[in-house]
């Protein structure tokens, strides 16, 4: 695993998309003769993306996942088996469509911006994921940059829809073999191009042990989720993860992170999960990761102290620590963002802290959290934040 200064800053992942990218991103899908014009677009402002987070200051940059549905849909573009269908879509072919609308209607998600992967036909798990973005994400950046992709347990869950995935594996369990087949594949590829930090994305972990009082059903990313058992689905989860992480683990200075929040489509905190991450700790602790970016900006996280509740986790990980939240447009001062890093100083050393948001602030192509002047501003506190905290904190 590559050192890094402590107090590193980075971001989740995403970030807004124009208009412009987003219309020639829908006609390059319907005609290739559009494929040129978008693939300027998104190296322009892939570029733009880039630029702005060397103005800020951040220490590992990401490339904003422009060119992606959403963060973990992206696969439907690429894999052969997958098919990127709308909320609607989704409920015509679930048997259960009362329940799903109604799901849909109280998570603020009744709308068309929104799509979510599901499963037709057997995977092709060779195929590449990230080797476009990767590639110009390399001719920006000069340092580390960090690679994001979707959790197994996330893709295995959200494109697992029992009337049509039923009908070519025979459950979860084989289809999760070959996403887990899938990523590491993509894993190789991404370290043999140079790749130094790899993150996986894992939100609907969350729903799974959290909890929504205003919401009956459960929403969340496409299909109506099943109420599942706890610690049964806990297990499945962590035996997609177990390989996955440990391809990553393999390789000589790559650095495995795992990314886990509560959701990020709305700006409606109220019907987003919340629950301090005592309710996980046991689970991370069982995972050998050597970085947990988590959510801490908003009091639906809980307190610091309860991620290290019965645990090993203050001698194992990196804490990526949510410290701004992109579904605020408030503006996080820079002296509150460094009292709230310093109680984590309880817990861990300068080196094993970074700054990061909560999550991504665009997480959906078509529902943006933030615009860039907020953006911007939010960083560049973050970033301030982290030098003072060098300045108390590090010797050197």
């Amino acid at each position: 695993m590559t050192k890094f200064k402590p107090f590193t800053t980075t971001l989740i992942g995403s970030l807004p998309r124009t208009k412009e990218l987003l219309l020639l991103k829908e006609s390059s899908n319907n005609s290739s003769k559009y494929e040129k014009a978008y693939k300027e677009k998104l190296l322009e402002e892939t570029r733009k993306v880039v630029e702005l987070q060397k103005e800020c200051g951040i220490d590992v940059i990401v490339s904003g996942e422009l060119n992606r549905d959403n963060y973990m849909s992206y696969v439907a573009e690429v894999v052969d088996g997958i098919k990127l269908l709308n909320m609607e879509e989704v409920m015509s072919l679930t048997n259960n469509t009362d329940n799903f609308s109604k799901s849909l209607e109280e998570m603020d998600a009744a709308d068309d911006t929104m799509n979510s992967p599901i499963c037709f036909s057997k995977l092709d798990t060779k195929k590449r994921l990230n080797d476009f973005e990767f590639g110009i994400l390399k001719e920006l950046v000069d340092g580390d940059i960090k690679c994001t992709l979707p959790s197994p347990y996330l893709l295995t869950r959200s494109m697992w829809l029992k009337e049509v995935t039923g009908k070519v594996y025979d459950g979860r369990r084989e289809l999760g073999e070959d996403v887990v087949e899938l990523l590491c594949n993509e894993i190789r590829e991404l370290v043999e191009s140079g790749a130094k930090i790899i993150q996986i994305d894992e939100p609907i972990l969350s729903e799974v042990v959290f909890t929504n009082e205003k919401a009956d059903n459960s929403f969340y990313w496409g299909a109506l989720s099943e109420k599942v058992k706890v610690d049964k689905e806990l297990k499945f989860a962590k035996s997609l993860l177990t390989p996955v992480l440990a391809e990553i683990r393999k390789y000589e200075g790559v650095t495995s992170a795992m990314h886990v929040c509560r959701g990020n489509w709305t700006t409606d905190e109220s019907v987003l999960l919340h629950g301090a991450y005592d309710k996980l700790g046991k689970f991370f602790d069982s995972l050998d990761v050597d970085m947990l970016a988590l959510e801490f900006s908003t009091p639906r996280a809980g307190e610091i102290e309860k991620l290290f509740f019965n645990n090993f986790l203050d001698t194992k990980i990196i804490l990526g620590f949510g410290c701004i939240n992109p579904r605020s447009e408030r503006i996080e001062p820079v002296e509150e963002i460094v009292e709230r890093v310093e109680e984590v100083l309880q817990f861990l050393p300068p080196e094993k802290i970074w700054l990061n948001p909560d999550c991504g602030f665009a997480t959906f192509a078509k529902r943006p959290l933030n615009p860039y002047p907020i953006i911007q501003k939010k960083l560049k506190n973050m970033v301030a934040a982290a030098q003072i905290l060098r300045e108390r904190y590090c010797k050197n």
